[in-house]
């Protein structure tokens, strides 16, 4: 509605042309002086009306861009009052709006680096982490907890969790959760990729609550260095017991009158003698393996002359070799071949596998050491015509304290390290070891080395 100004201006404005309307009528006819008043009328009414009508058409478009997402524009103040005094109004909503939807527009990138730097983060987590709403559905997987549960990505998100994760384990401690109970750490083992879990599980704040948070620990490798540590402990007791209870066992028959026996004692302190070498070599090698594992020994990996190793160790073998007649044969380039390893560790591999290959080769047999230079890789293999390794036991011979016939390994005196201690020398060494034998005819142990750069083949 207009106000008491508008409304006298608009009047004021009638008037005049109702006045000049009369003076025309005094010397027209009734036709033309009516013609004219309307025509003067009909300008006079566009004249009001247009000055009206364009500033709220002005609004109306500010207010249609305003609807339709574009930013906030300001619209001329009129002349007159209420029409400027709508376009101020309008003006100030629109510069507060303005405002407003910067602040949300500021709000929402936040959120959106917030939310891109938690998945980023819950992405590089090794733990899984799996987020289900109160009406068990599924929220949120990291990678962690996708390979972990085998999940299929597609679609999973808001799923019911029986359908994403199909592991009873999995869903007990879910609603164990939602429960509102405090459930302990369950393991669990998942049957598709044969690991071992442990999951904790967490309730998300608010009564109720939105839902909860299960964390997945995978605890394979855990629980397999745990059996191996066990199984360790095991068999050092049972090694160190051997030795110690025949020393323990001659000591105490010298004690009790063999060692005034001249037949006997003799023969009963060599045998303490022997079993002390014995144990004396179990705790070298378990020391040397033990630094192997923790990585505290320190190698000088560089150019080793392969070819003097292997003729020093075949000197230091010869004597026993030579008592038992076996032949020990060296086959391998006239040149000097160099490969990448530590000297002393290097010579630990050749005797530890010729101390094999003689040790388990009968009389009259023949151990056979060959190396050579090929696609940047030296090659040496330790060849023997002994008793050979079934088939089942060829996997398991790198393993600490692993024994195909105990009884003879410790007739022998081996210490069931030799091989373990192989195995991580040429891993330290960046290299290999195989094996290769035949039950009855021999076996042949290849180990792999890098090549000395300026040496390798072409």
């Amino acid at each position: 509605m207009l106000s008491s100004q508008l409304f006298w201006r608009v009047f004021a404005v009638l008037v005049a042309l109702a006045l000049s309307a009369a003076v025309a009528v005094a010397t027209l006819p009734v036709w033309g002086a009516v013609a004219l008043i309307v025509a003067l009328a009909g300008v006079a009414t566009g004249v009001v009306v247009g000055r009206i009508i364009g500033p709220l058409e002005e609004l109306t478009q500010a207010a249609q861009q305003i609807a339709s997402g574009e930013s906030p524009v300001d619209v001329p103040v009129g002349s007159y009052s209420e029409i400027g005094s709508l376009a101020a109004a309008f003006n100030s909503m629109s510069q507060q709006l303005s405002a407003r939807i910067g602040d949300l527009q500021e709000q929402r990138r936040q959120l959106e680096h917030n939310h891109a730097r938690l998945e980023t983060v819950l992405g590089a987590m090794l733990e899984g982490v799996i987020a289900i709403d109160a009406d068990e559905r599924l929220l949120f997987a990291n990678n962690a907890a996708i390979r972990l549960l085998d999940l299929k990505p597609a679609a999973m998100v808001g799923r019911s969790i029986w359908e994403a994760v199909r592991h009873a384990a999995v869903q007990d401690l879910m609603r164990q959760g939602f429960a509102g109970d405090d459930p302990p750490r369950l393991e669990f083992e998942l049957p598709q990729t044969h690991s071992t879990v442990a999951a904790t599980v967490s309730r998300l704040p608010g009564q109720p609550s939105p839902g909860v948070v299960l964390v997945l620990h995978d605890v394979t490798e855990l629980r397999r260095l745990e059996s191996l540590r066990r199984e360790f402990v095991q068999n050092v007791s049972h090694e160190l017991k051997t030795p110690l209870s025949s020393i323990a066992a001659y000591a105490d028959t010298l004690l009790e009158g063999a060692l005034d026996d001249p037949d006997c004692n003799r023969q009963f302190v060599q045998r303490i003698a022997e079993q002390s070498d014995r144990l004396h070599m179990l705790i070298l090698d378990l020391l040397a393996l033990a630094r192997l594992e923790a990585d505290e020994h320190a190698f000088d990996v560089e150019p080793t002359d392969v070819t003097r190793i292997i003729a020093a160790s075949l000197d230091a073998h010869a004597g026993v070799a030579q008592a038992k007649q076996i032949a020990l044969q060296a086959v391998g380039p006239e040149e000097a071949t160099h490969g990448l390893a530590d000297a002393e560790g290097l010579r630990t591999i050749i005797d530890n596998l010729l101390d094999n290959a003689v040790n388990y080769t009968p009389e009259g047999g023949r151990v056979t050491i060959r190396w050579r230079l090929t696609h940047e890789r030296v090659q040496i293999a330790v060849e023997d015509t002994g008793v050979g390794i079934a088939r089942e036991h060829q996997a398991r011979i790198f393993q600490r304290f692993y024994r195909i016939d105990k009884a003879r390994s410790r007739e022998l005196g081996g210490t069931g390290l030799g091989l373990a201690i192989v195995k991580h020398l040429c891993q330290v060494f960046g290299g290999s070891i195989s094996v290769h034998s035949v039950l009855g005819q021999g076996s042949t142990f290849t180990v792999e080395l890098r090549a000395a750069p300026q040496l390798a083949a072409v």
